[in-house]
């Protein structure tokens, strides 16, 4: 059989090494559709399909509470929120279904002195527990104990693989050295393995309670808020998905019993597996639904080269019939042309997969670029399932129902590809309302260590700012909180004239907080009114300024009270799974004059 196959083989190599242009053509027309099937399921594999490399990373949960009467955006589209570090506590000392649980605030901002040498990483606070939940522990030091995490404790620090290597010389003694971590003194106890980066791409790991203590539930802090972590647990062997949901929601009803001024609403909760958390829906189904669009283009490549086989079949009806004359029976003939379209497809395979090899690594070079590139734990790679999956769709039987649908799936394609090509442009020359070329920016993050009161805080900033403007390379100079021109603060607000009857009728907005002569830097004009001054402050009389939007929706001019923030909102603002911590800080625009060189600053 086997010597009957490789005669077939050879034979099939002849024909098509003859018939040159035709074997180039199909050959291509397949790679193309192999490679992009293959390379898209790269990334379905990565986000979706792979996961964490912990120990039974199935256990690892996400966990959060709901209000079932609020919108899906509000309840931080399904995963839930907790909305201070009491209630994490509350829950962790209520539940039974978690083996442990752990708090964490990832993607914040960590100074670190070291000899003299500061340094600003991207880090996480975190709880006691939350590498004992992963099973991962420090390769030098020590872990975390439930001391370090105490209100007041000293301070300590667990660096990076990688940062230890790079900022710290790889020292072998770095061990107890001593730092300052966010202006304060600091022992640097452990380092990581090499490429951890837990929870998403941090690189510094502080105790969550040494760096801001828990307060009453209700209870603003200045110059801190709640810092309500994300939470979440290991499960206990046999313990279900659904058994944990269920004791979640009655501990969710218990504490808006026990505490119905901040928890009436939290009536539910949701706890689901920790890697969906961290996709979050809209991924997940993004990189599906790519996948999908790719097998489509795949499933038209196989039937463009069934055609050209077809249309190659009736050139070679002469061939055939020789061959039939000459004592070759019809499955003989049907073997051989099905042996060189097994040919033409292992060749297609092999060059679709030098294909994706190379467009996993330009997708690796373009994500690793990004501002914030995806979690550590999303790894692009070619590996035995991805080959399994590409064997699978070579294989694959093409049916001559397809050729009916093919048209079909083309034109629909077509559209998709058309509308998806006019929305990528459309965020490309996306007009922001200002010049990004002249618009340079810094963000600054002062820490209580050395600025310890708002006071201090509020003075460096005028100070830089009139250094900006002072600055003859540099036209104008504001502030704001807003990160990267990007994240901005939420909360409700009430306009005169309205009623509202629950804390839910009260409509939600962003905000942002800037200084004066912020428009003026961004080149923007205002319609009706004036700018912010240096005298304006909410202990005198609080003011805002509205976009149009705002003042068509409501009617003209209207006073906003702002229900969210009794303190300045860059003090007070936090995100959602994963919290972001501000760290007071505020970002420095200066817009630069037409005739000076651009200034070598660090964006």
């Amino acid at each position: 059989m086997f010597e009957s196959f490789f005669q077939d083989v050879r034979v099939g190599l002849r024909v098509l090494f003859k018939e040159k242009s035709f074997c180039f053509l199909a050959m291509l027309v397949l790679a193309l559709g192999i490679g992009g099937a293959t390379t898209q399921f790269t990334v379905v594999n990565a986000v979706v399909l792979r996961g964490f490399s912990f120990p039974h990373p199935e256990q690892l949960m996400s966990v959060g509470l709901i209000d079932p009467q609020a919108s899906a955006q509000n309840n931080n589209f399904g995963f839930g929120n907790i909305p201070t570090a009491r209630d994490y506590e509350d829950l962790r000392a209520g539940q039974q279904s978690f083996a442990k649980m752990a708090g964490y605030l990832s993607g914040s901002t960590i100074n670190v002195s070291y000899k003299n040498n500061p340094q600003r990483y991207t880090g996480a606070y975190i709880t006691e527990d939350l590498f004992k939940i992963i099973g991962v522990s420090p390769i030098m030091g020590r872990d975390f104990t439930a001391d370090d995490n105490k209100p007041g404790a000293e301070k300590v620090a667990i660096l990076s693989h990688e940062i230890w290597k790079r900022d710290f010389n790889g020292d072998p003694n770095i061990v107890g050295q001593s730092v300052r971590v966010n202006g304060k003194a600091a022992t640097i106890i452990g380092v990581m393995p090499p490429n951890f980066k837990f929870p998403f791409s941090d690189e510094l790991w502080v105790p969550l309670y040494n760096e801001f203590p828990p307060v009453p539930r209700g209870q603003l802090v200045i110059g801190a808020n709640n810092a309500a972590p994300a939470v979440m647990g290991r499960l206990k062997p046999g313990v279900s998905v659904d058994q944990v949901n269920a004791e979640f929601v009655g501990l969710a009803r218990r504490l808006a019993q026990d505490n119905p001024k901040t928890n009436s609403t939290l009536t539910s909760a949701n706890v689901q597996p920790l890697l969906k958390a961290m996709t979050g829906p809209q991924l997940r189904q993004q990189v599906w639904g790519m996948l999908a669009a790719v097998i489509l283009v795949l499933l038209i490549a196989c039937v463009n080269v069934m055609n050209m086989q077809f249309g190659r079949a009736a050139l070679r009806a002469k061939e055939l019939a020789i061959r039939g004359a000459l004592g070759a029976t019809r499955w003989r003939i049907v073997r051989q042309m099905l042996t060189e379209s097994f040919v033409v497809a292992a060749f297609g395979a092999v060059a679709g997969v030098l294909l994706a090899y190379w467009g996993v690594d330009m997708l690796i070079r373009a994500t690793n670029s990004l501002p914030f590139p995806p979690p550590y734990w999303i790894q692009y790679r070619i590996d035995s399932p991805v080959l399994v999956f590409t064997v699978a769709i070579t294989f694959n039987i093409i049916t001559r129902v397809l050729v009916v649908a093919q048209i079909a799936l083309t034109a629909a394609l077509l559209i998709a590809a058309t509308l998806q090509i006019k929305s990528i442009r459309n965020q490309v020359t996306l007009n922001y309302g200002y010049d990004e070329s002249a618009i340079y920016t810094a963000r600054m993050g002062l820490m209580e260590g050395a600025y310890p009161t708002q006071d201090a805080r509020r003075g460096f900033f005028l100070r830089a700012v009139r250094a900006l403007r002072a600055n003859p390379q540099f036209e104008s100079a504001a502030m704001s909180d807003r990160f990267r021109m990007t994240f901005a603060g939420q909360g409700q607000y009430e306009v005169d004239g309205q009623n509202y009857t629950t804390e839910r009728d009260r409509p939600r907005g962003n905000f942002e907080s800037v200084s004066d002569n912020y428009f003026a830097t961004l080149g923007l004009r205002i319609l009706e009114g004036r700018d912010f001054t240096l005298d304006d402050a909410d202990t005198k009389q609080p003011v805002a300024i509205v976009n149009t939007s705002f003042a068509r929706k409501y009617y003209g001019k209207c006073r906003v009270h702002s229900t969210s923030r009794p303190i300045p909102p860059a003090f007070t603002c936090r995100y959602s799974a994963p919290s972001r911590p501000r760290n007071f800080a505020q970002s420095l625009f200066a817009r630069v004059r037409d005739s000076e060189p651009i200034p070598s600053v660090r964006p």
